[in-house]
């Protein structure tokens, strides 16, 4: 449709109209262009093939630009996609192909000669700009398929970290249920059978299983101490420093005496390992040691943390699982939390006697570190976009400056002097993307080089207008301060998407990183337009009337203003570029955050609900055992340990499957006992 609109416009105005050949060599180069572009997402290059042929021959046989100029936009939209949809190598070797096919057609239109290589130098820098917009669209889509990976995983280890948490709760309380209360079932009923011919049997029951029942509910209570002390780690941009000293003064609090010594700073991975770790080693340490002090060290040691929970030897010199409620799991759950964020984890007793536990975390503090003092890792396609950028601004820039001076006649040596000066104004491109202040620095401090040249005489002062095709590296630097460069914000300034991608947006209208940034429109202008005016006045004149004070600041004035003018353009085009990109990151970020919260939430709130459901039925059951032993009814405990046995059985159902556990009305057991001890119903 373009192409038909561009005929008709145009082809009236020639002083030849197109002949028959050219007629049908332009549509039939047309269709076959229509129908490749159609087919480049899913071969891109034999589409690429198709566009080129029928290029050529358009720019063969209908040598009007009218009739090539879609054909020659054809060529760039499959080497974007060629570019995007294809390996690195692909890319470059398709470029390099696309522009050399184009030597022939050009060296059919304009004879070997200067404007043959002014002409094809504007067609490959056209076509470098495609491949770099295509290997930043490679780059965009891939990084949205990683987060789309990690947000997958997420969402699949939302679902699995519970029931991972249901079935170590639910091993915790087998093991109680199992080796405590079974026991003391099997212990009551002989009793009562053998209580005829052997009565001490009895008392020795009762007191077994007034012991067994203080012991169990001791366990259960530091279970659920345990429970309630395990906050849910800190986001990742925070620091986890407080939330871990608070989960070690919980456990203090039990009556534990705890020394703790942590870094202030302690974010990301290792941060939240060491959460783990410190309260499983505390967790084992309260099973395992009870009475015996505990000491938390960490210490970072160039990019690894090192981190050491020590107990000493328990009050008695008596340790192991008196209790009954450890799984056997504490020591295999902190080395995975290790080795997950690839460090390692040694667990051992101490040879004074208690235990060890030692993890080295790798610590890479990517929070803590401010932005600008950390190299940051860019990948392949994004310095081939920023080669191509690179490349792409010296080509235009140097067929500009090639056709003015063929129309000047210089020579090959001053040819080659402003190629080499276009060449290294252009050079800092390629840190566009990493350092964009400084790259704009440095194009700047070229281009006021270039009146010193002509001042000293280095170069004759007409090469003045050959520099100005320079300005379209400016064009890229500026653009790549907007949409590259480290949005700043002042101490004063409320936090918002400017600052951090997963905060909630903050609607003022003009944030301070969006000012700072546009200083590099003014500042560029100003560079650009001095050195332009400066260049153009070196040799005295200006228009043919002598350079002075009122002509000179004149020229400044129109000149910034049109540089003003296509600068803000192109910072404009930048920023909104920036912005788009922070919104999508921001809200990928959101997600991936509201995921990982969900996740500690989840468990979190598991762990409090089967501590509810402990504190409302189980421990309640434990009272009546220990009030029926005491009263010395071997049927009363039997039958509030049956209960508190089926209260266990309940609870355990629940997590099996996943629902809340309900608290059940009493049995008629349990209020037989009621109603025959006093004082039962204490909790």
């Amino acid at each position: 449709m373009t192409q038909l609109l561009l005929w008709w416009a145009a082809v009236p105005t020639l002083d030849e109209p197109p002949g028959m050949t050219a007629w049908i060599t332009a549509f039939a180069a047309t269709a076959l262009s229509t129908y490749a572009l159609e087919r480049r997402s899913r071969t891109p290059l034999t589409a690429l093939g198709q566009i080129l042929v029928s290029s050529v021959l358009v720019q063969v046989l209908a040598p009007p630009d009218t009739l090539s100029l879609v054909a020659s936009v054809a060529v760039m939209m499959a080497l974007f996609s060629v570019t995007t949809l294809s390996d690195w190598t692909v890319g470059l070797g398709a470029t390099a192909a696309a522009a050399g096919v184009q030597l022939l057609p050009a060296a059919v239109q304009h004879g070997f000669g200067s404007a043959l290589v002014s002409h094809w130098l504007v067609t490959v820098g056209f076509y470098l700009l495609a491949s770099a917009l295509g290997a930043g669209r490679r780059h965009w889509l891939r990084e949205r398929q990683v987060t789309k990976q990690r947000l997958t995983r997420a969402e699949r280890e939302l679902g699995q970290a519970v029931c991972t948490e249901r079935d170590r709760l639910a091993n915790e309380l087998h093991d109680i249920s199992a080796h405590h209360l079974t026991s003391v079932v099997v212990s009551v009923e002989a009793a009562r059978r053998l209580g005829d011919s052997r009565p001490e049997l009895t008392a020795d029951a009762l007191a077994f299983a007034s012991r067994t029942a203080v012991e169990t509910q001791v366990a259960l209570r530091r279970l659920v101490a345990v429970m309630r002390v395990d906050e849910a780690p800190a986001p990742a941009h925070q620091s986890m420093t407080a939330s871990i000293e608070a989960l070690i003064a919980g456990f203090g609090r039990l009556g534990r005496p705890v020394s703790v010594s942590l870094p202030a700073d302690l974010v990301g991975p290792a941060a939240e390992a060491a959460h783990g770790i410190v309260r499983e080693a505390l967790t084992n340490a309260l099973r395992y040691a009870p009475g015996a002090s505990v000491a938390v060290r960490a210490k970072r040691a160039g990019e690894v943390l090192h981190l050491t929970v020590d107990n000493s030897r328990p009050p008695g010199g008596i340790g192991g699982d008196r209790l009954g409620i450890g799984s056997g799991r504490g020591v295999d759950g902190m080395s995975r939390r290790a080795t997950a964020i690839g460090g390692q984890l040694s667990a051992g007793p101490r040879p004074a006697g208690g235990w060890h536990v030692h993890a080295v975390l790798p610590d890479a503090r990517s929070v803590r570190k401010p932005a600008g003092g950390r190299r940051r890792n860019f990948t392949r396609e994004q310095r081939i976009a920023d080669a191509a950028v690179c490349g792409a601004a010296v080509v235009a820039s140097l067929s500009y400056a090639l056709e003015k001076a063929s129309d000047a006649g210089y020579g090959i040596p001053l040819r080659l002097l402003l190629a080499l000066l276009l060449a290294v104004h252009a050079l800092p491109l390629l840190w566009r993307r990493r350092a964009p202040w400084s790259a704009l620095a440095v194009i700047g401090a070229t281009a006021l080089l270039w009146p010193v040249l002509l001042g000293i005489g280095a170069l004759p002062s007409s090469t003045a207008n050959c520099l100005l095709g320079g300005a379209v590296v400016e064009l890229a630097a500026v653009y790549g301060v907007a949409a590259y460069g480290r949005v700043l914000r002042p101490a004063t300034a409320p936090v918002g998407r400017y600052v951090q991608p997963s905060a909630p947006l903050v609607t003022y209208p003009y944030p301070p990183g969006q000012r700072l940034s546009y200083l590099s429109v003014l500042a560029t202008a100003l560079s650009f337009g001095v050195s332009m005016t400066a260049a153009f006045a070196g040799d005295g004149m200006l228009f043919g009337e002598p350079a002075g004070p009122f002509l000179v600041l004149f020229l400044l004035g129109e000149v910034l203003l049109g540089l003003g003018a296509v600068f803000t353009a192109a910072w404009w085009a930048g920023w909104l570029m920036h912005r788009r990109r922070r919104r999508v990151l921001g809200r990928e970020d959101a997600e991936l955050t509201g995921l990982l919260s969900s996740t500690r939430d989840m468990v979190h709130s598991e762990r409090q609900r089967v501590a509810g459901g402990l504190q409302e039925t189980v421990l309640q059951q434990t009272d009546l055992v220990i009030s029926s032993a005491e009263a010395g009814s071997l049927q009363d405990v039997a039958a509030a340990t049956r209960a508190t046995l089926a209260a266990m059985r309940q609870l355990l159902g629940s997590l099996d499957a996943g629902k809340a556990p309900p608290t059940a009305p009493p049995t008629a057991p349990q209020k037989a006992a009621a109603a025959a001890v006093p004082g039962a119903s204490r909790t």
